[in-house]
């Protein structure tokens, strides 16, 4: 007979300090891998604003046409080569976070719909890095619906974070009810 995953269980399951502590390090250091590949775009911010600026097909042509003729389009293309793992690493450690926190501050059942959301983020950055490369290796897919829908992808991932970032950090400091 199975367990049904509820989110009481969901927080028993992922209090688990040691895989906070190992899925923090490999989290870190595939964040690093991830910075360090898109070194050669230049500009920190700019997968941010492909990510949320970037509305229409010419938005992503225009920037893939600007990244090949500076010769760093690879450094994308290798980002989505590393990303595709990176939001199990961000999921598990975000999760564990909330978990543990939630367990040793004594925050109440309600707190534990918020567990999900990590790995809702995490779900639709996967999304979202698959219609990238599918833009990147298949120009004729390139349309302004699914540059759309790439964008309601990365604006709900980012969303769920900062709810997520935010939550974890209300419940930081002892005695919170």
């Amino acid at each position: 007979m199975t367990v049904p995953l509820t989110l009481p269980r969901l927080r028993t399951l992922l209090n688990l300090p040691w895989l906070m502590l190992v899925s923090g390090i490999v989290f870190i250091i595939s964040q690093t891998a991830l910075a360090l590949t898109l070194v050669p775009l230049g500009e920190p911010e700019i997968l941010f604003r492909v990510q949320l600026l970037f509305t229409t097909a010419a938005d992503y042509q225009a920037q893939f046409n600007a990244w090949e003729a500076a010769g760093v389009l690879g450094a994308y293309e290798a980002h989505l080569i590393l990303d595709a793992l990176h939001p199990v690493w961000y999921a598990t450690f975000a999760t564990c976070v909330l978990a543990v926190l939630f367990s040793r501050r004594g925050a109440s059942a309600a707190w534990d719909r918020l567990l999900p959301l990590p790995m809702l983020s995490g779900l639709l950055d996967v999304l979202e890095n698959g219609m990238q490369a599918m833009f990147l290796n298949h120009p004729a897919a390139l349309t302004d619906g699914l540059v759309f829908m790439s964008w309601l992808c990365s604006a709900g991932k980012w969303g769920l974070v900062l709810i997520y970032v935010v939550a974890a950090l209300y419940w930081i400091p002892p005695r919170r009810r």
